[in-house]
């Protein structure tokens, strides 16, 4: 983090040692996900799947009938996968070895499996990425060049002048890091060859702060004070009627003052919940076994409460925020600790039975944001 976050690209071979220890004692490693299941995953209309041909380029949209997905050694393919976390354990757990990097900054994990030659061409993300291979070898070639302009005449976003400046060949646990804006293209050499791409995101300052206001002035309707009426008793006769008044202008002021906007903290609770919110994509299957608080406080007192692997869990200090809701907001502190626990540890078991009944944990959990193991 210190030496390359955001700074340079960084190479890091057998950055999954799992596959060079297996291949030392004769039994080389797949993907965790095999071909066929990705392909099954591809023909979900839960899943944004997208399918890309080369010679010459174009993008299909899924989802997709097995049929019409390129047999493994068909040159020039490739099929992306996103939120793979959502579909797949083994995604998921591979998502959860970035939490050295903040929650908040998180975004997906993405799959790309594609035929010898399959890429999506030379481009650029404005994002930091991670890009593991899981199997087969791909070509990674890339520059910091500062020419970043996209040739106009192709369906993808393609640069128009790719300088290549290093070049390495992946193998299964190898992995590279990538900050922002730096030019790369992913070659597949050998068929079936899969990429798992762990992505960041970074809202503009706009989104953000558009986001925090809205929020804010939602906040707004729950202080009785601000319902009295603007009046102006000290008012004098003006000649400059068109002017906003200066009486007006103080006393706006000093609401302003007194409801903190001139603070960040008096923003942040809505940017937080505004980072907390799921994808767009995002489904969850809400609970129809589990119906009872007390059956809930039984589980919850033997098994292991997580979130949904789409769930997203936003903390400031003590106060957590989960998919856009202030979850901690008139709970026990019993409740509140259980969901501080949740954030930082992903999971919760309550084996001393001391989270009450009527609490937000059961309604998260009823909404399908929490799971049991």
């Amino acid at each position: 983090m210190k030496r390359h976050w955001h700074k340079k690209p960084l190479l890091i071979r057998g950055a999954v040692p799992a596959f060079a220890l297996a291949k030392q004692i004769g039994e080389p490693l797949g993907s965790p996900i095999s071909p066929e299941e990705l392909l099954k995953i591809a023909g979900s209309d839960l899943v944004e799947a997208r399918l890309i041909q080369a010679k010459p380029w174009s993008i299909t949209h899924g989802p997709f009938k097995k049929k019409s997905i390129p047999s493994l050694d068909s040159p020039d393919w490739t099929l992306l996968l996103q939120s793979m976390e959502a579909q797949h354990p083994a995604a998921a757990k591979v998502l959860a070895w970035f939490r050295f990097i903040p929650d908040a900054r998180l975004d997906d994990l993405m799959i790309s499996i594609a035929g010898p030659g399959g890429g999506v061409g030379p481009h650029f993300d404005s994002y930091d990425v991670f890009l593991i291979q899981m199997s087969g070898r791909r070509k990674w070639r890339i520059s910091e060049q500062s020419d970043l302009t996209l040739n106009p005449d192709l369906p993808l976003k393609i640069l128009q002048d790719f300088k290549v400046e290093q070049e390495w060949d992946l193998e299964p646990g190898d992995m590279l890091y990538l900050p922002p804006h730096i030019a790369h293209e992913g070659i597949a050499l050998d068929a079936g060859c899969q990429t798992w791409s762990v992505g960041f995101r970074a809202q503009s300052f706009k989104e953000m702060l558009q986001e925090g206001l809205w929020r804010l002035a939602e906040s707004l309707e729950d202080i009785p004070g601000l319902e009295q009426h603007f009046a102006d008793p000290k008012q004098q006769a003006t000649s400059s009627a068109e002017q906003l008044p200066e009486e007006l202008i103080q006393q706006v002021a000093q609401k302003l003052q007194g409801l903190k906007l001139d603070q960040v903290e008096t923003f942040l609770p809505g940017i937080a919940a505004y980072l907390s919110e799921p994808k767009p994509q995002a489904y969850f299957d809400g609970s129809i076994n589990i119906q009872s608080l007390e059956e809930f406080k039984r589980l919850l007192e033997k098994q292991v409460l997580i979130p949904h692997p789409q769930t997203r869990l936003i903390a400031i200090g003590k106060t957590i925020y989960c998919n856009g809701e202030n979850m901690t907001a008139g709970q026990t502190a019993s409740t509140a600790r259980a969901w501080y626990t949740l954030a930082a540890h992903k999971q919760l078991i309550d084996r001393s039975g001391k989270i009450g009944l009527d609490n937000s944990l059961f309604e998260a959990f009823k909404a399908g944001w929490l799971n049991f193991k």
